[in-house]
């Protein structure tokens, strides 16, 4: 029989949406892991007993956020390494965007792993304005620029680039209607029985007296980032007003919703997403191709509507796709398939535990090594 892994995770716990959505599957689906091999411990404090004693140490890249602010790269690089040398890093980047990388890491760690990569990697290796292929787009194509632009993170040594792996998106947590409430409070209480996939779907055939709903926030500090949606929301402006409204309102317009528009945020991928599928709406979102994720809801055409980036289509996209009231029917209901197989399916276990597994052996193989 072979020896148990114990692999300790290094985190700041619940503490914020991205967090809770890491952490989420891998509490949930605890014994699955052990059943296979693996044997996970939670830390929370990097200088604390008993961190590096393990056969891989996972780091969530929040651990290190205030710090980098406060000290700067030569600190927090020194005690990373320092951890690196007791043992073997995989560094999960839990923020929202493709880009972003924290590029500094990676000869520290055996591999980097974010929720969402560009799937031309090499795209790593070429500077993209704010640090977000869509932002660049924004910025080449229609002048937008940012008040205080962004330092590019490059991927300068090509061969890193075999370090990048998809983890687990957002999805794998609790967003119904009082799941979001459940995961803030895991943050307090430590149960795990606070945890739980959701198992309610709304059927996307049911009678909808809303033709499409958009309800978003447009303010960011960076106009890169707000350009797209600051477009959409005057697009829209004689259609219906983008006002946010309370949870309970916001899951109720789009229970009654055929189709759910969802621009991107801080990230391509964003909440709504989620929950839009989970009522049983339709999503519409700029094109998703450029990007690989696991679970993948974004297929064009089959689980979500697409439309361009310069949004010169985004209209008749959305009044073709009211047009078609049975293809938006199958496109919802597919989507809700492959979102029910992920979280709560009888093989949502083992596609998690496949997933983390790849992971770990890609981290131990010796060509990985920094």
């Amino acid at each position: 029989m072979n020896a148990m892994l114990r692999i300790n995770i290094l985190t700041r716990g619940f503490e914020t949406p991205n967090g809770r959505a890491f952490l989420f599957p891998l509490v949930v689906h605890r014994r699955a892991l052990a059943k296979a091999g693996m044997d996970i411990k939670f830390i929370s404090a990097p200088g604390g007993d008993g961190v590096t004693d393990c056969d891989l140490l996972f780091v969530e890249s929040r651990v290190f956020s205030s710090r980098w602010v406060a000290e700067g790269d030569p600190k927090v690089l020194t005690d990373i390494a320092a951890l690196a040398e007791q043992a073997p890093i995989v560094w999960f980047d839990i923020s929202d965007s493709t880009g972003w990388l924290q590029v500094q890491v990676l000869p520290l760690v055996q591999l980097y792993c974010k929720s969402q990569l560009l799937a031309d990697r090499t795209e790593y290796a070429r500077a993209h304005y704010g640090n977000r292929i869509w932002a660049d787009f924004y910025h080449r194509t229609q002048g937008v620029n940012d008040n205080d632009p962004a330092k590019a993170r490059i991927i300068e040594d090509t061969a890193l680039l075999d370090k990048l792996r998809v983890s687990w998106n957002s999805g794998l947590a609790d967003y119904s209607l009082h799941g979001p409430t459940r995961m803030a409070l895991r943050a307090r209480i430590p149960l795990d029985s606070l945890l739980r996939f959701p198992r309610t779907f709304s059927a996307p055939d049911s009678d909808r007296s809303i033709e499409f709903t958009c309800r978003m926030g447009t303010e960011y500090t960076r106009n890169s980032v707000a350009h797209q949606r600051r477009r959409i929301a005057d697009l829209l402006a004689d259609r219906m007003t983008i006002d946010k409204l309370g949870r309970r309102a916001f899951m109720n317009e789009m229970r009654n919703s055929r189709l759910v528009v969802s621009p991107f945020g801080f990230g391509e991928i964003t909440l709504k997403d989620f929950e839009a599928t989970l009522c049983g709406a339709a999503l519409l979102k700029p094109d998703m191709s450029h990007l690989e994720t696991w679970p993948n809801l974004f297929r064009t055409g089959e689980t979500i509507v697409t439309h361009k980036w310069d949004l010169s289509d985004i209209l008749d996209r959305i009044a073709e796709a009211l047009d078609h009231a049975d293809e938006l029917v199958e496109i919802a209901q597919r989507a809700q398939d492959v979102y029910r197989a992920a979280l709560s399916g009888p093989e949502s276990a083992n596609g998690f535990v496949s997933q983390l597994r790849r992971i770990v052996d890609g981290a131990l193989k010796p060509s990985t090594a920094a």
